[in-house]
């Protein structure tokens, strides 16, 4: 093989294990697979999502109590942009949080459309996560049937960010503490910001 496919071919096996590591860890997660959950993160990673912001390991078991008061809710991800210098890479995925819930005695089910960004680092030939953040675009919210009207205060609603309103609207109903400065596209100089960080991260100008 000549010297640059075989580049090209390792820089695209590098871009799907990547990928790959992106979806299981969304994966296992969902499935309760905590092990397997485990092993996407490096010791030293970070996480931010809507509730919750500190290192991998507490992450998990912080994942299962979750789980155990709101049950149910599914990720989905799909084929992200990774950006590789070296034995760094960011990877940005776009993806779909779903759950259903009882809100003032109604079903109803929502949808957050998101954004995974993370920071990736081969250690020891291995690629893991060292950082796990959400970008909120949108979310919807309706009944589960029709028939019946949507159980929302709309002017108490309209006091949340627009990139995710239904979920800071049903966490506050659960007794959650929602930051308000969670990443999204309703806030695009800070976002810009966040990318020219992750940015010099990957060509380890910091």
């Amino acid at each position: 093989m000549a010297p640059e496919l075989e580049k090209r071919v390792a820089r695209m096996a590098d871009r799907e294990e990547i990928r790959d590591l992106v979806s299981r860890e969304r994966f296992a997660r969902d499935q309760g697979h905590w092990d397997v959950m485990a092993e996407c993160f490096h010791p030293d990673a970070h996480i931010r999502t809507s509730w919750y912001d500190g290192n991998g390991v507490d992450y998990i078991s912080a994942t299962k109590k979750l789980l155990e008061m709101a049950p149910g809710s599914k990720h989905w991800v799909f084929p992200g942009f990774v950006q590789i210098n070296g034995d760094r890479a960011t990877v940005e995925s776009p993806g779909l949080i779903m759950n259903r819930a009882v809100l003032e005695g109604v079903e109803v089910d929502y949808q957050i459309f998101c954004r995974y960004q993370s920071r990736v680092e081969r250690r020891e030939g291995v690629w893991r996560l060292l950082t796990f953040e959400v970008i909120f675009e949108r979310d919807v919210m309706r009944t589960v049937d029709p028939s019946k009207p949507l159980p929302i205060d709309w002017d108490r609603l309209a006091t949340y960010r627009p990139t995710y309103r239904f979920l800071a609207y049903l966490q506050d109903r659960r007794g959650f503490d929602l930051s308000n400065d969670l990443l999204g596209d309703d806030r695009p100089e800070a976002l810009q910001k966040f990318h020219e960080g992750e940015s010099r991260w990957l060509h380890q100008l910091d």
